[in-house]
């Protein structure tokens, strides 16, 4: 279409000519060749991802019409570093002056994450028929989270919660299920399987398993997580913090501010809480070893 630059593609068929529908069909293939056997198995799935490709029925249940916009907020980015700013927005895409196009571009995000899901389905029923549902622990999870018109930016590339933040979905056999609100980090996955798996973890690795959260979803393994794109990001219970490369930073209180809507980082009421955030990543820097070079904070 002109003027839309995001494309997505509704089609007449059943799903099964896409790669994410013969990911989970090698994967089913796999486990039924394995089953008698320990395994690990990574399922890598495309979708939801640019291009938005699913069939046409997929799209049936999400009218663009009945789309709902991120709330604008005026003058949102005013306050947003430069290095914090998307590569992509409303300012300097075409698809920041038809409405209709962002709400074609949300249809076509439901329609390929219900497209992705039922493929997940398919692998998680096929467990249950070979019957290792019972053994077999499962980790969902994205490696990246997008931006569809929030502040104005689409796709990812910052450092904001809704790129920073990810899907992380575990079923271990044995635990109850839960809802936690403690922190992990995508490094974390590794030590926790090994020890789900019985399986000593080598010295070296920097995650922290998080099966004591599994157990106890009111306990925490972690303060905080951290992310990396133009500097780097400390994102707590109560603060995220982005420092960039420049000296540029940005702080958000959570708990008040939970979209992230209005940086304290030159608010002298919060200034302590800047300093304190600060020195907090340079101890997690030091600690872990990182190499980045940052200007001195602005």
């Amino acid at each position: 279409m002109p003027n839309r630059m995001f494309v997505s593609v509704s089609y007449q068929g059943d799903g099964s000519d896409q790669p994410d529908h013969q990911t989970a069909s090698k994967a089913m293939e796999l486990l039924k060749k394995h089953k008698d056997e320990s395994f690990f198995l990574a399922v890598g799935l495309i979708r939801p991802h640019y291009p938005n490709v699913a069939p046409k029925q997929y799209f049936e249940n999400y009218r663009w019409q009945d789309m709902e916009l991120p709330d604008g907020i005026e003058n949102d980015i005013e306050d947003i570093p430069k290095l914090g700013r998307a590569a992509t927005m409303n300012s300097n895409n075409p698809i920041g002056k038809y409405p209709d196009n962002q709400k074609r571009m949300w249809a076509a995000y439901y329609a390929t994450v219900t497209y992705m899901d039922e493929q997940v389905g398919r692998i998680i029923d096929e467990l249950e028929r070979l019957k290792l549902r019972e053994s077999t622990a499962i980790v969902f999870l994205s490696d990246h989270g997008y931006h569809l018109g929030e502040h104005t930016f689409w796709q990812k590339s910052n450092l904001h919660e809704e790129v920073v933040r990810v899907p992380l979905i575990v079923s271990v056999p044995g635990i109850q299920p839960g809802k936690t609100n403690a922190i992990t980090e995508l490094v974390d996955i590794y030590p926790s399987l090994a020890e789900l798996a019985g399986l000593k973890v080598p010295a070296e690795v920097q995650g922290k398993s998080f099966v004591p959260v599994l157990r106890n979803p009111s306990v925490s393994v972690k303060k905080g997580a951290l992310f990396f794109h133009r500097g780097i990001a400390l994102r707590e219970d109560q603060f995220a913090l982005m420092r960039y490369s420049d000296g540029s930073n940005e702080l958000y209180d959570m708990k008040k501010d939970p979209l992230q809507l209005t940086n304290l980082a030159a608010d002298e009421a919060h200034a302590t809480d800047l300093e304190n955030m600060q020195k907090r990543l340079r101890d997690r820097i030091r600690q872990e070893k990182i190499s980045i070079k940052l200007a001195p904070s602005k």
